[in-house]
């Protein structure tokens, strides 16, 4: 990887990094704003005619903590790869109903979340990432998103989270979802 990072990558199912494979690569971390960018990439992905790579980045918890930080119970690097597993597997089967055509591969990464994602999306056709920024109410970007703005290897959008009450009112998932390409 070419920023110097120190990912290993424990999962790939199946790989899809073949120089003709079209890709379209979307973040998840269990929130609602990738479950809505999960949606849109695998809309996407069945209109590109492209694998759907949908990539979970988790980092090993550490038994230190902060002295004023409050107790809690230590879980080891096999409870988080296993959340990481069962949370993939959620996303597969989301974006499995949403375009049962599409090709879906799973990627578990171990490592920090930015580092995960551009590496997945080297050389694939778009990044897709949720847009948490509404939720906070600020407009402000996560570290995350800001730094897969910073040098993106292919094109990306934002995909914004729509409000329950306007999710209920209006249309299906994706088609009142609305990327922002960057």
């Amino acid at each position: 990887m070419s920023r110097g990072s120190t990912l290993k990558e424990r999962e790939s199912l199946p790989a899809t990094d073949d120089a003709g494979t079209r890709r379209v690569v979307v973040g998840v971390d269990g929130s609602a704003a990738a479950r809505d960018a999960l949606t849109w990439a695998a809309e996407e992905a069945a209109r590109r005619q492209a694998a759907l790579v949908i990539v979970h980045a988790w980092e090993s918890p550490s038994p230190y903590r902060a002295p004023y930080a409050p107790a809690s119970v230590w879980v080891g690097p096999e409870w988080a790869r296993d959340e990481g597993r069962a949370l993939l597997d959620r996303m597969a089967a989301i974006a499995s109903r949403v375009c049962p055509w599409s090709a879906v591969e799973r990627r578990l990464v171990e490592g920090r979340p930015a580092e995960a994602l551009l590496a997945a999306a080297e050389g694939a056709d778009l990044l897709v990432l949720g847009a948490r920024a509404q939720m906070a109410g600020d407009g402000r970007l996560g570290a995350t998103v800001l730094a897969c703005l910073r040098w993106p290897p292919c094109p990306v959008v934002m995909v914004p989270v729509v409000p329950l009450e306007t999710a209920a009112r209006s249309e299906p998932a994706a088609s009142r979802l609305h990327g922002t390409c960057l």
